[in-house]
């Protein structure tokens, strides 16, 4: 995956002189401060053994609410969202450990409320004026927008408690193995709960950092995205199964998916022939890790 990830700088640097520019950077760095806080939340949930399918329909939400309450609340509007994202989480969390429906349904249903929740909302985009809300778009250090530092801080809190926990510690060992790890005394049905309310909230701060970005609160937004946080993760080298991946390496990942389409932006790719590449990149992704896998476990068999 590192490699990958350097040879993507490189390409980058040959097919086009402003790949290195600040502007590029900082527009770059922007985007994966939305989809990387987004993808922290898919990791939680499908290292504890799951999948959210809801995450972009539950960022347009919280982009939303936010949008459409910074004038009467101020920034409290903000918390109101983060609450959104992290209720219909929640909600997604009671689906899947009390209605024992499999993630992928349930999320998908969670999904189809959210983009209906949104839409009741405001059925168009709601302009942003707020001058203090739009200092987190507008703020950088460098070509380092504020944006990419609040979604690093986010990864280094996230880090710390799944390595620093036990809750943290239970994400791992739910996803690796539920029925072992319910022998073992963990509440299999809490970290499960714990894991779809913190995908929420974090799809909630997505959204509130893409209104930001975006000077508005969009009901349509976030199509695609679940499927754009899963493939960077996968790329970052998690392992769809549960129960294992680094979330460094996974937010590294984040980078280098962003990287793919802003090369092939730079190079004049059709947009059409950009969507089976990155298509395949994915499906190699899965592939290779798992051919390896079988591979070794051959050798281990035959020594």
């Amino acid at each position: 995956m590192e490699i990958l990830f350097l040879a993507m700088v490189l390409t980058g640097f040959i097919v086009s002189p402003n790949f290195l520019t600040s502007f590029n950077l900082q527009g770059l760095l922007s985007q994966a401060a939305v989809l990387g806080v987004l993808a922290i939340g898919q990791y939680v949930v499908i290292v504890a053994g799951g999948f959210d399918l809801s995450v972009g329909a539950v960022a347009a939400v919280s982009s939303i609410v936010v949008a459409s309450t910074l004038d009467g609340m101020g920034l409290l509007g903000v918390l109101v969202a983060l609450g959104s994202g992290a209720a219909l989480g929640l909600l997604s969390g009671f689906a899947v450990t009390v209605g024992r429906i499999p993630p992928i349904v349930a999320t998908l249903g969670v999904m189809g409320i959210a983009q209906g929740v949104a839409f009741t909302i405001s059925n168009r985009g709601i302009v942003i004026t707020d001058p203090t809300f739009m200092k987190l778009n507008s703020t950088s250090f460098g070509f380092v927008p504020l944006l990419f530092v609040i979604w690093a801080v986010l990864v280094a809190v996230v880090f710390a408690f799944l390595k620093l926990t036990g809750t943290g510690l239970h994400f791992f060992a739910v996803g690796g193995n539920a029925d072992s790890a319910r022998l073992a005394g963990v509440s299999v049905a809490r970290v499960q709960m714990t894991a779809f309310a913190l995908s929420g909230l974090l799809a909630g701060a997505a959204g509130v950092l893409f209104a930001a970005r975006a000077s508005s609160g969009l009901p349509g937004l976030g199509v695609g995205w679940e499927l754009d946080t899963i493939a960077a993760v996968v790329i970052g080298g998690v392992s769809l199964y549960g129960g294992s991946g680094n979330l460094i390496k996974a937010m590294i990942g984040v980078l280098t998916y962003l990287m793919i389409t802003n090369v092939m932006n730079l190079g004049d790719v059709d947009s059409y022939l950009q969507s089976v590449l990155k298509g395949l990149l994915i499906l190699a992704a899965v592939a290779v890790p798992a051919v390896l896998r079988r591979r070794n476990h051959l050798v281990g068999r035959t020594s």
